[in-house]
């Protein structure tokens, strides 16, 4: 069979080119590495739906702050003896910390009944900040579920392809798995590969979808290992990994599938580099069969390879 290899390292040949990772299409996550200038286009809801978590936190309780602590000292120009129920204090701090938490009383509806606002301006400032948190939560309620119900496939490519023997030819071919044990069905694949080529002066980047032996499959129980024969009408024929080095070459590849847990399409992508593609190995089977469990689907073997004999 060959000898295992599950920790795939960068081809010496090709270990001086590292830096050719700014010149990559697609990320590894399937974001795309690209910096737009020129015409600016600001599109909150959709970066609010699309941001970390971590991020998505912080600026909702960053925004909470801001907007209490807004009203506190709008409350407190208003003049802090209009509030009912709120201890005297000649400190300035102390006067902005009860009119804080007055607001967020009246900003979460809470109303615990121990304060209230006097006066006719101090009754307005109260409404306004009523109705601002009413909007609020309503907004934040309505981006939580957005972002809880947007189907995000889990899938999980292989971090290398692999350059193998295939039909008594060559084949490049990446494989992919579902992290999740949920169905999914009726997947389509694309791969396209993309190159640097100088056209006088200037150095362009050209596209072609290379053809795939299987592009749909109906099932996704298992693992897929994507193929493309190189023929002679393949834009692989006859390249060696010195070829592909001088072009940058890049392997983007595209899937999508049915989820039937959202009962909505979700899709992935990824890419991967020359410096990625493993020459003269194959892919090492991730399952094997069991008398008691049936199948062992062994996620952790993704990467795992074999000489091509």
């Amino acid at each position: 069979m060959g000898i295992k290899n599950s920790n795939f390292e960068l081809d010496p040949e090709l270990s001086e080119l590292k830096d050719f990772g700014n010149h990559r299409l697609i990320n590894k996550d399937g974001s795309f590495n690209i910096h737009r200038k020129g015409i600016s286009h600001f599109a909150p809801y959709q970066y609010l739906v699309e941001m970390s978590w971590n991020i998505f936190l912080l600026i909702i309780l960053g925004a909470y702050i801001f907007i209490n602590l807004f009203f506190a000292i709008i409350f407190l120009l208003a003049g802090y003896e209009n509030l009912a129920g709120v201890p005297e204090t000649d400190s300035l701090i102390q006067q902005i910390a009860n009119t804080f938490f007055f607001s967020v009383q009246t900003f979460t509806t809470v109303g615990y009944g121990s304060l209230a606002p006097l006066g006719f301006a101090t009754n307005i400032i109260a409404s306004l900040d009523a109705l601002c948190g009413m909007l609020s939560w309503a907004l934040a309620t309505g981006l939580v579920f957005a972002r809880f119900s947007k189907p995000q496939a889990q899938f999980l490519f292989s971090n290398i392809a692999v350059m193998a023997p295939y039909k008594d030819g060559l084949s490049i071919q990446m494989r992919v798995a579902n992290k999740r044990s949920n169905r999914i069905i009726d997947l389509h694949s694309t791969m396209v590969m993309t190159w640097l080529e100088e056209d006088g002066d200037e150095v362009m980047r050209k596209f072609s979808q290379l053809t795939l032996e299987v592009s749909s499959i109906s099932l996704f129980p298992l693992n897929w290992t994507i193929v493309h024969k190189i023929d002679e009408n393949s834009p692989l024929n006859n390249c060696d990994r010195t070829a592909l080095k001088k072009m940058n070459a890049e392997f983007l590849i595209m899937i999508d599938g049915h989820d039937e847990t959202y009962a909505q399409k979700v899709h992935a992508a990824t890419s991967y580099q020359f410096s990625e593609v493993q020459w003269f190995y194959q892919f090492a089977r991730m399952y094997k069969p069991d008398k008691d469990k049936g199948t062992i689907f062994d996620l952790g073997k993704i990467d795992e390879t074999v000489a091509a004999e």
